[in-house]
């Protein structure tokens, strides 16, 4: 499936790249010839070969190539196996009727291609735009070299925005159509690069295969898709075909294919993304709620991307479910779908349905890291090979091969039967909050989501206020209970029912948005261990490919401590180095237990002399200051560093002194249950001249935070970082 990986998505204006600077590189600096079509022009760098659709209509039109293509895309593309990645290219096809009207008059307005495939929103690599002047629809895709495609559309002619239309409206579903939506299917299927045409469809009527996988779009979706319409889709349905539908969105952080990847920290926002997009991009052709969607996360280093990678998996489900469609997952079978199988009944939010790449020749389901008892009821389908021509009624294409046993799709949609409760998912995150996803299959009544929280399934209270249903596939909580459920309330506001508890699992997490690294010497990093035990953990910093720190394991108390750890001679060196002495870093704490926690945050460099002025702390059982140093901005703002042990969150006020002075008062912390986090405070203007003239910028200081009957008290220093 690596032939799929590329970014071209929904219409974006062109004309923003005009800002780009120019890259560095002989391919922005290189010589340029002038390419003509229908009265349109382009410069493009002289390397850069033509294809010409018109003559040769077997050409794969594919992104991850510097090429130029002209003409609209043929039906029955020759595709490669293995097209992966994205890069600078460009398609410029006829306008012809397919755009009346959408931008009349206008020079450049950006509009669909005819061939192109929709991904979700945001995706800044790819653009569409017509030039009805020219009678022309270009697409143009990038990825290091934006300043490529600015300077051989010079886009800073065009104007006006057209958003992206719909494809065109679904045909009914034949009466005496043989597959059904979501229906069950078991036997072969293939999938190509790109859906060939019903011609050719027909030929293939003679293979062994029934089923059919599709590719609906995505922000690195390869080959264009001139056949996937609703009529191409009622058609094929009606002829006894199942489709596969797949989304080939963000790919893991590791990815080695240069595709656009999920940024750790917004996961599961971004799955959640990619899921309405795709469910957008299968409605548009004919495939409605009740049918499946498989998201493709092709192969990646498990390790550090796994949590990412799980966040974004979990809000997919999560949101295709809150829309009535199945979730299902390809990947590897030793990357995405191992660590699927590792959360298997922890209370992850699973998919419904497993796609395994395992390319061992073998036609069925079984897969050694998928456990027998899992996924057991029809939810598996498996990629036993890949990038072969076959050949059947005189039609070849290069095909992978499936074996299925598992959800398919059809033209058409189906209600799925009303789940007896709600159903409540629980996944803690990096940073120590807990993402819960409600769902409720088939019930389209739940106006709004009411968390329960406690420390035993048996006394549950309700948490905040009612989330309502519409924004709540996932709800991030910043309280560690061991049990979570939800009620499910309709609109006006009477119960419709209550989804089991869910028990939060063993993890670890790292806290803030920051960690700071002493001039010379050990610096500190702040763990959680949610767990009945302490941790044991090793900890990896590293920048790109460069790798800062690695620690032997250490122990970190149930609930939380500090990691201490001391930078690389290279780590330091590129810390001196940086902008404003601010590294940004991805960090990775690892529990014995396998269990981990990856955040990409920046490492500031500070500077202190002398002893640190650190003394007695007094702590009380629902509250407790952690650690001797409070870092404080160049602003003024800074935090301490806090724990919550109470039965129900803490709103702390902080209130400083020094030299016998308030220096501050502040009213406006959270802490969630069994929560580390930092309580923020603002250091009056007399606070701030203390700092500023303190001897080795270290400001004794007591810190008081508050809550209700609690207090904990503790003396610290103050110490200041640009």
């Amino acid at each position: 499936m690596w032939r799929r990986l590329l970014g071209f998505g929904l219409v974006t204006l062109l004309a923003s790249l005009g800002a780009w600077t120019a890259p560095a590189g002989a391919l922005a600096g290189s010589a340029t010839k002038v390419v003509h079509y229908r009265g349109y022009s382009l410069a493009v760098p002289e390397s850069w070969p033509v294809y010409r659709l018109d003559t040769h209509p077997m050409t794969c039109v594919r992104f991850n190539r510097h090429a130029v293509y002209l003409g609209r895309p043929g039906i029955e593309q020759r595709c490669p196996a293995h097209a992966a990645g994205r890069t600078e290219a460009i398609l410029v096809e006829p306008l012809q009727a397919r755009a009346s009207g959408a931008a009349a008059g206008a020079t450049g307005a950006a509009l669909p291609a005819p061939s192109a495939v929709g991904a979700a929103a945001g995706d800044r690599s790819s653009a569409q735009l017509v030039n009805a002047a020219r009678g022309v629809v270009v697409t143009a895709t990038w990825s290091r070299h934006p300043a490529v495609i600015r300077r051989a559309l010079d886009v800073r002619s065009l104007v006006g925005v057209v958003r992206g239309g719909p494809r065109p409206a679904p045909t009914a579903t034949a009466a005496n159509a043989l597959a059904q939506p979501g229906q069950v299917y078991r036997g072969l299927g293939f999938d190509p690069c790109s859906t060939p045409s019903s011609g050719q469809m027909s030929a293939w009527g003679a293979s062994p295969y029934r089923a059919i996988g599709v590719y609906l779009g995505g922000a690195n979706l390869a080959c264009s898709q001139p056949n996937l319409t609703a009529a191409w889709v009622s058609r094929e349905s009606a002829a006894g075909w199942h489709l596969i539908p797949t989304y080939v969105g963000l790919q893991a952080p590791s990815n080695s294919c240069g595709c656009a990847s999920i940024s750790p920290g917004s996961a599961a926002s971004e799955g959640a993304a990619a899921a309405r997009d795709a469910i957008a991009q299968a409605q548009a052709v004919g495939l409605g709620a009740g049918n499946p969607i498989y998201d493709d996360m092709e192969a990646y280093n498990p390790g550090g991307s796994t949590p990412a990678v799980l966040s974004f998996l979990a809000a997919w489900t999560a949101r295709l479910h809150a829309s009535g469609y199945k979730s299902g997952v390809y990947s590897s079978s030793s990357s995405g779908i191992a660590d699927l199988a590792s959360r298997y009944g922890t209370g992850y939010l699973e998919p419904d349905d497993l796609w395994i790449a395992n390319w061992n020749g073998v036609r069925n389901t079984a897969d050694p890291n998928v456990p027998s008892g899992d996924w057991v009821s029809h939810q598996r389908l498996h990629q036993y090979n890949g990038g072969v021509d076959e050949t059947y009624g005189g039609v070849t294409i290069n095909i992978d091969g499936d074996y299925l046993d598992g959800a398919t799709a059809a033209a058409g949609s189906f209600a799925p039967a009303l789940a007896a409760a709600p159903t409540l998912s629980v996944s803690p995150a990096a940073d120590g909050s807990i993402d819960l996803y409600p769902s409720w299959l088939g019930s389209g009544q739940v106006s709004s989501w009411q968390v329960m929280a406690g420390t035993s399934p048996t006394s549950l209270t309700a948490l905040g206020q009612p989330v309502a249903a519409s924004n709540a596939t996932e709800i991030v909580v910043h309280n560690a209970y061991h049990y979570f459920a939800v009620r499910a309330f309709g609109a006006a506001g009477q119960l419709l029912g209550t989804s089991p508890p869910a028990v939060t699992r063993r993890f670890v997490a790292i806290f803030g948005a920051r960690a700071f690294v002493p001039r010379q010497g050990l610096a500190e990093l702040p763990v959680g261990c949610f767990s009945p035990v302490p941790c044991l953990v090793t900890t990896t910093i590293t920048t790109g490919r460069r790798r800062l720190v690695k620690t032997g394991p250490e122990v970190i108390p149930v609930s939380g401590g500090f990691v201490y750890y001391n930078l690389s001679p290279t780590g330091r060196t590129m810390l001196n180095r940086a902008k404003h002495h601010r590294l940004h870093v991805q960090i990775t704490v690892r529990d014995a237990s396998g269990i981990s926690a990856t955040r990409q945050l920046n490492l500031i460099r500070f500077a202190t002399s002398g002893p640190n002025p650190a003394g007695a702390v007094t702590q009380s059982q629902a509250l407790r200051i952690i650690g001797g140093t409070d870092f404080v901005s160049a602003g003024g703002t800074g935090g301490t560093l806090a724990a919550c042990f109470a039965a129900s969150p803490c709103n702390p006020s902080t209130t400083i002194t020094a030299a016998g002075t308030v220096i501050a008062h502040t009213t406006a912390g959270f802490l969630g249950v069994n929560e580390l986090g930092y309580v923020p405070f603002t250091l009056t203007a007399a606070g701030h001249t203390l700092l500023t003239r303190a001897p080795g910028n270290q400001l004794p200081a007591t810190v008081a935070i508050t809550t209700g009957g609690a207090t904990a008290t503790a003396q610290v220093a103050l110490v200041s970082f640009n």
